[in-house]
């Protein structure tokens, strides 16, 4: 499957709620639910993913597993079932 046109390669800082989270094999698997980061530091520690594509609810998706991200949307080092296998939100934030 070929990559989806994601526009140009972006900063955290201007990825948005909403934007579509795609696999390395092009599968859209989600939503941004919103990103984690300390942008007075400029630290981008992941996003959280709104599965409601996949089965449970929210993902952590953790800085070292983002490939890129771009104008319109992120791309994912690992593919759907690794996308369906990072850990649920709750699970690593205990603040939720």
């Amino acid at each position: 499957m070929a990559e989806p046109n994601l526009g140009e390669p972006a900063s955290y800082l201007v990825l948005g709620g909403g934007a579509p989270v795609y696999s390395c094999d092009g599968e859209e698997v989600g939503v941004v639910e919103r990103v984690l980061a300390e942008p007075e530091i400029d630290i981008f520690e992941g996003i959280v993913l709104d599965t409601s594509v996949l089965p449970g609810g929210h993902r952590f998706v953790g800085a070292d597993q983002v490939e890129e991200i771009f104008e319109k949307g992120v791309l994912l080092k690992c593919d759907r079932a690794g996308a369906e296998a990072l850990q649920e939100r709750a699970e690593h934030e205990p603040n939720g």
